[in-house]
């Protein structure tokens, strides 16, 4: 219990610290061994220095016990956690062993006796009747088990002689809480059974149907059939008066209509197929439609995202989480930011959670395509990145679960919801206090909002494109990849009132992110192999309190992993120039400005 409590209070997870993993572990698995023991001791007969399989569970799971406190964290390793395994559970199983075999001889000679014993225990139970046999309930168990191994009739557990009888058991009413003999159960269904007429006239038909006593109802409701409506001779939408447990339910059944279907969760966002935004709305409504889109889409891949089988359904939720988020940062102006904060605050959580699971994903997926065709001593040389990537998914994973299936998760999705919904909230007005009119329809905003965005993406080229830099800063570029991505967005979020030109430009704009944003996690990821190489594990490494490797040596195949993505950033270099232009291009311009004005055909 005490270790129970403290993995409560402590919220012991993967990301737990060892300190407290070791003394949960340790509290759980030396609770295990003493109750184990304390039910050994009350069943053994003979003295426990001749029982050598206790003694020798004893032993080796407090070995184990002990090998696992002096070796944990740092020399917790293999081969000696397979000895900590190894000793533990040898030690349980002889434990385990030791109590059903003495419980089993006990129950086998009890039943050999014809019910002696028992009748012994019921005796001093009736003469002091505040004492509690401490077999009974494990001799009880056995009993079961040795009638199940030795005949192939079952003799339910919750039909306990006691009362000194052989032919009477005393049944707990699971509906009175009152206890009553077998036989006047018995008695009593049949004469209810008897008394209703239909059911009285059910049987003379059929003979073949015979009425589940009250017990076999109660605790076996799986042998309980249903009859369907032709055989009972019940109309479909006829009301049924009370005719019996059977008759009741297949009335409930055949009154099951789809009004009485579970409700889909936040399937009003779910059921929307486009933002269906207009040219005559506010800002803040369009704002509005947005994100209960991208919402729909968030939660629906949700499911998929926990279940883990297609990564693509992480990848949608996460781009739903990121383009909400955008959404909120591109419209800001026109949104109510104190309702939204929190919203958003925790919009930008979900996505950073998804994302740290994500760009594994990813990451995987390159040193895949890396290894196609390569020799299998190379993919040998990858096992140890590879390995270090799973591991680490599979704790960022973990975290995400975590996450998702949290209150305060669930908390914040219903709360948006209802915010979503409420559409007083969501209302702009186009007067200011002095009465001065205020531009916030869609046609009026929206196009200055786009040529600014546009702006601020042509600002770049005076870097980019002049002949003096010869490698301007990747730290440019990866401000450039989210200028264009903010772009293209807002080009996205409003593609319905836009002109068909609006595709085309979608299209060139995401050429140029997808080359930016391979760029940019190229960059990463050559910082990650580096430290991956020089401390010997994936992920941000703290210089001061982290011990760098032997050297490079160590890690020929990502040495040469490290090369090929190297040469990959160069690759992308090379190629940025043309998927530039593109957008650069004054014919570029022009179909900007033809997308623009088909807000006011639309």
């Amino acid at each position: 219990m005490t270790g129970l409590l403290f993995a409560i209070v402590s919220r012991l997870s993967r990301s737990s610290g060892s300190e407290v993993i070791l003394i949960v572990c340790f509290l759980l698995g030396f609770g295990i061994l003493l109750i184990l023991a304390g039910i050994n001791i009350a069943g053994i007969r003979r003295q426990l220095s001749q029982n050598y399989s206790f003694i020798a569970g004893m032993l080796l799971s407090v070995t184990g016990v002990l090998m696992f406190v002096f070796s944990f964290p740092d020399n917790c390793l293999y081969p000696r956690v397979s000895y900590v395994i190894i000793f533990y559970s040898l030690g349980i199983f002889l434990l385990l062993i030791n109590i059903f075999a003495n419980y089993f001889l006990q129950a086998f000679e009890s039943s050999k006796e014809q019910g002696t014993t028992v009748q012994k225990q019921c005796s001093v139970i009736a003469n002091e009747p505040d004492q509690h046999n401490d077999c009974s309930v494990l001799a009880t168990f056995a009993g079961i088990l040795i009638t199940n191994i030795t005949t192939a009739s079952y003799e339910p557990a919750f039909l306990t002689n006691t009362s000194g009888s052989d032919d009477t058991f005393i049944v707990t009413d699971t509906a009175s809480g009152e206890k009553q003999p077998e036989s006047q159960i018995m008695e009593n269904t049949e004469e209810n059974t008897m008394s209703d007429p239909a059911i009285a006239e059910e049987i003379k038909e059929d003979n073949s149907f015979i009425e589940p006593t009250a017990l076999e109802t109660t605790q076996f409701p799986e042998i309980v059939e249903i009859p369907e409506t032709e055989d009972i001779g019940i109309p479909e939408k006829t009301q049924v008066e009370d005719i019996g447990s059977i008759a009741v339910a297949s009335a409930e059944t055949l009154e099951i209509s789809a009004s009485d279907m579970p409700v889909v969760p936040f399937s009003e966002f779910r059921s929307m197929k486009k933002t269906d935004i207009k040219a005559t709305d506010t800002m803040r409504d369009a704002a509005r439609k947005i994100l209960m889109f991208h919402f729909g889409v968030m939660v629906e891949h949700e499911r998929g995202t926990k279940v883990g089988k297609d990564i693509e359904q992480l990848h949608d939720m996460r781009v739903a989480a990121m383009r909400m988020r955008s959404a909120i940062e591109v419209l800001e102006d026109y949104l109510d930011m104190k309702k939204m904060f929190s919203h958003y605050r925790n919009i930008k959580s979900t996505r950073r959670v998804l994302g740290s699971v994500r760009d594994l994903d990813v990451f995987l997926e390159k040193i895949d395509h890396y290894l196609e065709g390569q020799s299998p001593e190379i993919r040998i040389d990858m096992d140890p990145l590879t390995d270090s990537i799973l591991i680490e998914k599979a704790k960022q994973r973990g975290n995400m679960l975590e996450y998702l299936d949290d209150v305060k998760y669930n908390k914040f999705k219903n709360n948006f919801a209802d915010y979503l919904l409420g559409k007083k909230a969501w209302k702009m007005k186009s007067i200011n206090k002095n009465g001065e009119p205020v531009p916030c329809r869609v046609m009026d905003v929206l196009p200055v909002l786009l040529y600014t965005q546009f702006a601020a993406v042509r600002a770049y080229d005076e870097v980019i494109s002049d002949e003096t830099v010869v490698d301007p800063s990747l730290e440019k570029y990866h401000q450039l990849r989210i200028d264009v991505k903010i772009l293209r967005y807002t080009l996205e979020f409003f593609k319905e009132v836009l002109g068909s030109e609006s595709r085309d430009l979608i299209r060139d704009l995401k050429a140029l992110q997808d080359n930016l944003g391979d760029m940019h996690d190229t960059v990463v990821a050559l910082e990650l192999l580096e430290n991956f190489e020089k401390y010997g594990r994936w992920g941000e490494v703290d210089k001061k309190s982290s011990h760098a490797s032997t050297g490079l040596q160590d890690y020929p195949g990502v040495d040469a992993y490290l090369e090929y993505r190297k040469q990959e950033l160069q690759n992308l270099l090379d190629t940025f120039p043309d998927v530039w232009s593109k957008v650069i291009d004054p014919d570029f311009s022009v179909r900007f400005s033809q997308s623009i004005s088909g807000i006011y055909l639309s």
